[in-house]
């Protein structure tokens, strides 16, 4: 953040302003004592575990420009540190964000859906940071709170923002457009993460059409094929031009020849039944060359070359939890480590990357519960367990309440019950692959982060 004085961010927040005599502006914003830097203004959300107001002084010790809070604690003394009074913190960071973005003149990229949204912001950060300075959604930090500290870390020296976006109801994305207004979006494929939410892939559909709307003219709009059936009753809401990415022979980006490599893929872009060039990207998972579509349909719309594309997909690296390979050299065994979310699609894709790595070597698979799919709960976990049999996955422990579904699939698809554990904690887990790893195995673990599967990982990395 940067330009704004003490009385403008009042005003543009609606807020009465205490001691703003002081010189010093807000560089930044935070909402977190723990990731607080120095020149931040502090937002002093109220949530049911924990109040903002209380960490004021923690704040202020820790060098933070001002804050914006609902009152002034009784306890808090410090009468040279600037406070900016509200009705509701949160409307306030997604008013001062709008102020923010109106004032960056450079390329905003938004990116939603159900699967491979981070991988997607990666992907697209590394591709554009071959022109210029990028900032993008710190980890996934992509909700209402998430998108407005964003916004508001600008620094002049940014010539890229890629916002990802999330939501757990209809109007989320609007919202989160409304304050961000992007030039550019992509649209990831969509599955039925927050089913449990929303009811549908329907109404999914519709919750991240929501972004359709906003890339002016100029823009573009990168969609994906598999789900254009859903999408379609959105796009008159487009007034920018769209291209659709996948393998399949209709859409105008696709990727034809993929080839795995030791690490990655190659593979041949078809651009408009006109251009072929040869791409690789060194990332695990052929689904990540499909993720990689998007960003190529936006890179090129923002004038990359294909040889500035290459050298950006070369560069790309994933956040840890996030199909993240681990090597326990004393026991040689690999841990694939993708702990950070999961749903049947992105299982499916983690089993497969699972095979890759392994070769000839024995799979084993840690699958957690997944969460937040409503009523396709049970039909997503038998399809998981039915997958582990049909990859040929040497043995299969489930962890969590929902775990027994996936081993259900499993056994009816044909899954000895000598290779499948049911298990209700990580610890349980972890006793039993000390029981029957081997030297040589590959080890996926995968659940939702309700599960906290992250355990397993370090245990098998002791």
């Amino acid at each position: 953040m940067w330009g704004f004085t003490w009385p403008e961010i009042a005003e543009i927040v609606d807020g009465q302003l205490e001691n703003g005599e002081t010189s010093s502006v807000p560089t930044g914003a935070s909402h977190d004592t723990r990731h607080l830097k120095k020149g931040d203004l502090f937002f002093a959300f109220s949530g049911e575990k924990t109040d903002g107001h209380n960490f004021l002084s923690k704040a202020y010790e820790k060098g933070a420009a001002g804050a914006v809070v609902t009152r002034r604690p009784q306890n808090f003394i410090h009468r040279d540190f600037p406070l900016i009074l509200v009705k509701d913190p949160l409307t306030a960071i997604g008013q001062l964000a709008m102020a923010q973005r109106q004032r960056f003149a450079h390329p905003v990229i938004a990116i939603t859906g159900s699967v491979g949204k981070t991988t997607t912001k990666e992907i697209m950060a590394a591709l554009l940071a071959v022109k210029g300075p990028v900032l993008k959604t710190w980890e996934n930090y992509n909700n209402e709170i998430g998108v407005p500290l964003t916004i508001l870390s600008l620094k002049p020296e940014h010539r890229f923002l890629i916002l990802e976006m999330g939501m757990r109801a209809l109007g989320e994305i609007d919202y989160l457009c409304q304050i961000s207004q992007p030039d550019y979006g992509i649209i990831t494929n969509l599955g039925y993460t927050h089913a449990e939410l929303l009811g549908s892939l329907e109404k999914i559909a519709e919750a991240k059409a929501e972004l359709l709307v906003y890339p002016p003219q100029s823009g573009k709009l990168a969609l994906p094929i598999e789900n254009r059936d859903l999408l379609l009753p959105w796009l008159p809401k487009a007034s920018c031009s769209l291209s659709w990415f996948g393998i399949t022979a209709e859409g105008d980006f696709r990727a034809r020849q993929i080839i795995p490599r030791e690490k990655g893929f190659t593979f041949t872009l078809e651009e408009q039944d006109q251009i072929k060039v040869p791409l690789e990207i060194s990332l695990w998972g052929k689904h990540n060359v499909i993720n990689a579509l998007g960003p190529i349909i936006i890179a090129r719309a923002l004038g990359l070359s294909f040889s500035e594309i290459q050298s950006g997909l070369q560069q790309v690296t994933l956040p840890t939890g996030r199909l993240c390979l681990k090597n326990n050299l004393k026991e040689n065994i690999q841990i694939i480590d993708d702990t950070y979310n999961a749903n049947p699609d992105s299982a499916a894709a983690a089993l497969e990357v699972l095979k890759q790595v392994a070769g000839t070597k024995r799979a084993l698979a840690v699958l957690g519960s997944m969460n937040e799919l409503g009523t396709y709960s049970e039909q997503g976990h038998f399809f998981v367990g039915q997958l582990v049999k049909k990859m040929d996955i040497a043995y299969l422990i489930t962890v969590g309440e929902l775990g027994p579904l996936i081993a259900e699939g499993a056994r009816l698809a044909g899954m000895s019950e000598k290779k499948i554990e049911v298990c209700t904690t990580n610890e349980a887990a972890l006793n039993k692959l000390a029981e029957i790893k081997r030297p040589g195995d590959v080890i996926l673990v995968k659940g939702s982060r309700g599960v906290g599967m992250e355990e397993i990982v370090v245990g098998l990395m002791a």
